[in-house]
């Protein structure tokens, strides 16, 4: 599988699984007693939408479309686009105020937009697309941080996790972006257990990236790292979107076939995906728009 596909499916896919616990405390899901959360599915009982897409998919899927259909970034379209997709989803609201974590869900947009540009033009293209939801510096600096991520995994800039990790951790100095975010990757490599949180602390920025890099730093197969994101609730759906990728580029394997089966968008988005496009009378699936978006924004 091509690696920039390889990057949004493993993306759709982390966010499907993570939605069983997106939300949940990590007390409430300890007293469901589940022995393991081994399917995109575990949880449907009383999580009936499992695998369904949700921000994190949605709005990345947004912008890559937005910009195969104008042939660049159109700030305008874009956030007429989100501003639909808050309008008929009512699962997100901008602009968002502080260190929320979404403004992360363009990353992987933003990592296929690289051999587009030379650096300069990049960031400021990234800055400028983050900043119709997030104004927050730290918002848009991790954003960068974790596209840049992808980046030298597609790249094969790095091999392996630890070797990404001491590389971010130069680029934020390099950038001189904020020091929050090499304590949070300094934390994650020191593998130190990580103290149970709130679930509002769980939705920003620093939480999320620790969370995320700690797992991916731990060792832990795909799938068992994706589950002990899934079993820390709160932020699971952009925390495993994010790690799902990450650890899918650095294996070099795609998810399990059983995962990616399952997940497919929610109605907002199909519907305007389907009210535009060439798609009206297909059945949309995830691992076809992670191929098709991949392979029109290389082009």
């Amino acid at each position: 599988m091509d690696t920039r596909e390889l990057l949004l499916l493993s993306w759709f896919v982390g966010d499907g699984f993570g939605s069983q616990t997106d939300g949940m405390d990590e007390s409430e899901i300890e007293t469901l007693a589940i022995d393991s959360i081994d399917e995109v599915y575990t949880l449907e009982e009383i999580q009936p939408l499992c695998g369904q897409s949700g921000p994190p998919s949605d709005l990345s899927i947004l912008a890559g479309l937005s910009l195969i259909a104008l042939g660049q970034i159109d700030l305008d379209h874009v956030r007429s686009k989100y501003r639909t997709y808050e309008k008929e989803s009512g699962a997100f609201s901008f602009p968002q105020k502080g260190d929320n974590a979404l403004s992360l869900t363009r990353a992987p947009i933003m990592a296929l937009l690289d051999e587009r540009y030379p650096y300069t033009k990049w960031e400021a293209i990234a800055r400028s697309e983050t900043q119709i939801t997030h104004s927050s510096s730290l918002a848009i600096e991790a954003l960068l941080l974790v596209s840049r991520a992808f980046v030298l995994l597609m790249h094969e800039e790095a091999d392996e996790a630890h070797q990404l990790a001491a590389l971010l951790i130069k680029e934020v100095s390099k950038r001189g972006w904020n020091e929050r975010l090499s304590v949070a990757l300094r934390t994650a490599v020191n593998q130190k257990p990580l103290a149970e949180g709130s679930t509002k602390e769980s939705y920003q920025i620093i939480t999320t990236i620790t969370t995320v890099f700690h797992t991916l730093l731990s060792g832990l197969p795909y799938e068992a790292g994706l589950e002990s994101i899934a079993r820390r609730g709160g932020n699971s759906r952009l925390s495993g979107a994010i790690y799902s990728s990450l650890k899918s580029l650095v294996d070099g394997q795609a998810p399990p076939e059983r995962f990616s089966a399952e997940i497919y968008p929610s109605p907002t988005l199909e519907a305007m995906i389907k009210s535009e496009t060439l798609f009206r009378r297909e059945t949309i699936k995830m691992e076809n728009l992670a191929e098709r978006i991949a392979r029109d924004l290389a082009t």
